[in-house]
């Protein structure tokens, strides 16, 4: 099943036209040494099918870029609600439309090298034997060994979120969308004399008009350039963590119901679910002889803190206060930091169903 997975992706790489093989010799020893490793990845789905996605390895690029030459920008997650309050108060058509393989669409535009090893470099030359075979050497360990120059982006390196940010964005341009000015995340184009609307964080893209054959024609456009796309359509979508419901007209309702549970569930603790606020008076007291949680229910409390403010900056804006105290503490948390851990958890257990609903006048 593995193989199977891994030579499903690898045939994907092949067909898209993504490495170009190299001749090991005619590489310098520091080219060789920036190569990176193509990393395997495999998950299983719920149907029991793995699914391999390769990436590269790029801490090798780790110090090598400024910060403003990788960081991509992604939407805000305040332009995420607000423009779905938009949505509802218009009563648009909302679309939520992923770009599957989205940097193997996007040119690279410096020299790249990546190797594949062992197994990996065997499984690449059976995609296309006559194109592959003659590039493969082997190592001092005896090791198969393939080295390619990327042609396009790819998971893993620094600099591909950023390239196809800059590509989608020039796209939507000369599609005669204008970048808004306060978040380069969003775009507006007026078609038939309203607004027709996209909003993307990375290759996810909410997009929404008065006018539902508006939105087909913006995916098909979309679908020319970048192959086939998944997408939903409809009064309920999962995007970004989040569900967004816009059965009631004029109100989106953002659901993160599941992941408050799924968060709730793994404290090892037994949770009262009487609570009646997230924090007491007390949280912002400090014992400085309170003893150290172990590092185990140290990693244990920085990981569900992490995710609580993940929550409450989108569908749980009342834990924020006691988040906010929370992330001070994920360095060297107490056995009091747990205590006001789990009374906020047990809050969120016994408000789990409550949804963020929001709506908005002229």
């Amino acid at each position: 099943r593995a193989k199977g997975a891994v030579t499903k992706e690898l045939r994907q790489f092949h067909d898209r036209d993504v490495f170009d093989p190299v001749d090991a010799n005619s590489l310098s020893e520091e080219q060789k040494q920036e190569a990176m490793k193509l990393l395997m990845l495999l998950k299983e789905k719920r149907d029991d099918t793995l699914k391999g996605r390769g990436c590269a390895d790029g801490r090798k690029q780790i110090g090598k870029y400024k910060k403003e030459d990788i960081t991509s920008p992604t939407a805000a997650n305040e332009s995420v609600l607000l423009t779905s309050a938009i949505d509802a108060k218009e009563r648009r058509e909302v679309a939520v439309v992923d770009i599957p393989g989205a940097f193997l669409s996007t040119d690279q535009d410096e020299d790249v090298w990546v190797v594949f090893e062992g197994t990996l470099a065997e499984l690449m030359v059976l995609t296309a034997p006559e194109i592959y075979s003659k590039y493969v050497t082997v190592n001092r360990k005896g090791k198969k060994i393939l080295y390619v120059k990327l042609k396009k982006a790819l998971y893993g390196c620094l600099r591909s979120s950023l390239l196809f940010y800059r590509k989608l964005a020039a796209d939507l341009t000369k599609m005669g969308f204008k970048i808004n000015f306060y978040d380069p995340c969003v775009a507006n184009k007026m078609v038939r004399g309203k607004q027709l609307t996209v909003v993307w964080h990375v290759d996810d893209l909410k997009v929404s008009h008065v006018d539902e054959k508006v939105v087909t024609r913006f995916i098909q456009m979309l679908e020319k350039k970048y192959g086939k796309l998944s997408k939903s359509r409809g009064k309920y979508h999962d995007y970004l963590g989040m569900f967004l419901y816009f059965r009631t007209d004029g109100v989106v309702k953002v659901d993160m119901q599941k992941y408050v549970s799924d968060t709730c569930d793994m404290f090892p603790e037994e949770l009262d679910c009487q609570v009646m606020s997230p924090a007491g008076e007390h949280l912002r007291d400090v014992n400085s002889e309170a003893p150290r949680l172990s590092e185990e229910k140290g990693q244990l409390f920085h990981t569900l803190v992490a995710r609580t403010l993940f929550c409450s900056k989108r569908a749980r804006p009342d834990l924020q206060t006691a988040v906010a105290f929370l992330c001070t503490r994920v360095q060297q948390p107490d056995v009091d930091d747990w205590k006001k851990l789990r009374r906020m958890l047990s809050f969120m257990k016994a408000t789990k169903d409550d949804v963020l609903t929001l709506s908005m006048d002229n």
